[in-house]
């Protein structure tokens, strides 16, 4: 695994997660300074826009060079599929969150943004930051760690397990927060 294209393969691969993953911290770090009153609301949503663009190109340029690298380690063990999983998911949520950021633009400055959204908006940067940490991490474990980790014993079963809970917490946010605005 030690070879030429190895090593080009994965500094595309960090360097496409810096772009990424760094592009995510920045979009919600000025979502938390607008939470604390530090930047105004338009601010956040000129923010997004820009980095929404470098947080897919560093998503897609991650996965086109991660594509080899599994090819080059020749096999895909327990952990390595709920990283596959969680880089799933991001894209998923991704698409959640570019419909967020359209919706949440036509709140003019000052507008009341409903708690419902809000909630939304919350849960969806929460499974984003989830993702990317837990992708990195094991990705870190990995490297530095061993190659091949075969646990846990069903990976499926977690990646399930962590899917529901993001379900469940969903669809008791939309319930709580339906009925506390009738």
């Amino acid at each position: 695994m030690e070879t030429t294209p190895f090593f080009i393969f994965l500094f595309i691969h960090l360097s496409c997660l810096v772009l990424g993953f760094g592009s995510v911290m920045v979009t919600d770090l000025y979502g938390l300074m607008w939470i604390r009153d530090r930047v105004r609301f338009t601010q956040v949503i000129s923010v997004s826009g820009v980095t929404e663009k470098f947080i897919w190109a560093g998503w897609i340029g991650m996965v086109a060079a991660g594509i080899p690298l599994i090819i080059l380690k020749g096999e895909i063990d327990n952990l390595m599929t709920i990283k596959l999983f969680f880089v799933a998911l991001i894209a998923i949520n991704g698409i959640i969150l570019h419909f967020l950021h359209k919706k949440v633009g036509k709140y003019k400055k000052g507008e009341h943004v409903p708690n419902l959204f809000m909630f939304r908006l919350m849960l969806s940067l929460f499974v984003s930051q989830l993702s990317w940490w837990g992708a990195l991490l094991i990705g870190f474990l990995h490297r530095h760690v061993t190659t091949i980790i075969n646990w846990p014993d069903m990976p499926w079963l977690v990646s399930g397990l962590i899917l529901g809970a993001f379900l469940m917490i969903w669809g008791l946010g939309e319930i709580y927060f339906k009925v506390k605005e009738v």
